[in-house]
């Protein structure tokens, strides 16, 4: 159920901005190990550190305090929702993923099923070698939409099923599923997906509210 009109062309015109992504190229030679990007991390705290496909470490800014608050809502809803004793598990923005085509990166919140956990090998205590069924990417001070768009297009190729851009600035929602083109929703009220996530219903009340 979704209490708002879906657009999926979107009017709103985004300015041809966009601020160089801060990527730290390593040599080759280097492997990066668990452990080692655990403790460039510690050592940076500055910034929140994710890998992308060639093994280069990407340095995101701080989120600022509107996304940080938006991207909480997201967790502690799914948490609420998620069956753990069932097997599912869901994540905040400190969840890695480490994916199939070597990119390892932390939505601000997502959500694995029982059934995908069933198949994987030891997830151990950071990276997991894992895709999440649904992600959430809420869109921080310095993030142009491109930039954003082009990673919910990673999470989907990787094979998440679900992905919801937020922008609590405008607040604007875009529902990307694989196969199919984004959907944009102004100020929706409440958000779901029958298929992905039974039963779950986001309310948007304090997502708003956090702007």
């Amino acid at each position: 159920m979704v209490v708002a009109r879906p657009l999926v062309e979107d009017p709103v015109q985004e300015a041809d901005w966009e601020l160089p992504e801060l990527r730290l190229v390593l040599p080759p030679q280097w492997e990066l190990s668990e452990d080692a990007l655990e403790a460039v991390s510690s050592l940076n705290e500055l910034f929140r550190i994710e890998v992308d496909q060639d093994g280069a470490l990407i340095l995101n800014l701080p989120a600022g305090t509107t996304s940080e608050m938006a991207g909480g809502e997201f967790s502690a809803a799914l948490r609420n929702w998620a069956d753990y004793a069932a097997g599912d598990r869901a994540f905040g923005s400190n969840g890695f993923f480490h994916l199939p085509d070597g990119n390892q990166r932390a939505p601000d919140a997502s959500w694995i099923s029982a059934e995908r956990r069933a198949g994987l090998p030891d997830l151990g205590r950071g990276v997991w070698q894992a895709v999440p069924d649904f992600v959430v990417e809420v869109r921080s001070w310095n993030d142009s939409l491109r930039q954003q768009q082009r990673k919910m297009d990673m999470w989907l190729r990787n094979g998440v099923r679900l992905g919801w851009l937020v922008d609590p600035h405008r607040r604007l929602v875009w529902v990307y599923r694989p196969g199919a083109e984004p959907v944009r929703f102004e100020r929706p009220e409440t958000l779901g997906d029958d298929e992905v996530l039974p039963g779950f219903q986001m309310d948007f009340t304090y997502v708003w509210l956090s702007e």
